[in-house]
């Protein structure tokens, strides 16, 4: 497992871990959000509101979620659905919260705060 976060690195390990935490309804803290993000390249994306549906669809992608030919589907989908950027982790790191946990303003990863090794 990762210094900064308790969730798994292996990825089949984390889905198997994130399920699990969303059948038992119990919450992933923000310091799991903003690892879970960076983890996957987040910190190379615009989270602004008119770019957070094409950065999620990546993201999704990186993580071998989403076949990279539906990526851009995948974003039209997420703004379709209503799916915005003014909830939890993305809402957080607008508001500069997340700044300590190693993510700016911006949504990339910051000179503060954790890190890898």
């Amino acid at each position: 497992m990762s210094e900064s976060s308790k969730l798994p690195d292996d990825l089949n390990e984390l889905l198997a871990h994130l399920h699990e935490r969303q059948e038992k309804r119990g919450n992933c803290t923000m310091k799991d959000r903003a690892d879970l993000w960076l983890r996957f390249g987040g910190e190379q994306m615009d989270i602004s509101p008119p770019n957070f549906h094409h950065a999620l669809a990546t993201w999704l992608t990186n993580a071998g979620l989403v076949p990279k030919d539906k990526a851009q589907d995948v974003a039209a989908v997420l703004y379709c659905l209503g799916v915005t950027n003014s909830n939890n982790l993305f809402q957080k790191v607008n508001q500069g919260k997340l700044v300590p946990m190693g993510i700016g303003k911006n949504g990339r990863r910051n000179a503060k705060g954790l890190r890898k090794a």
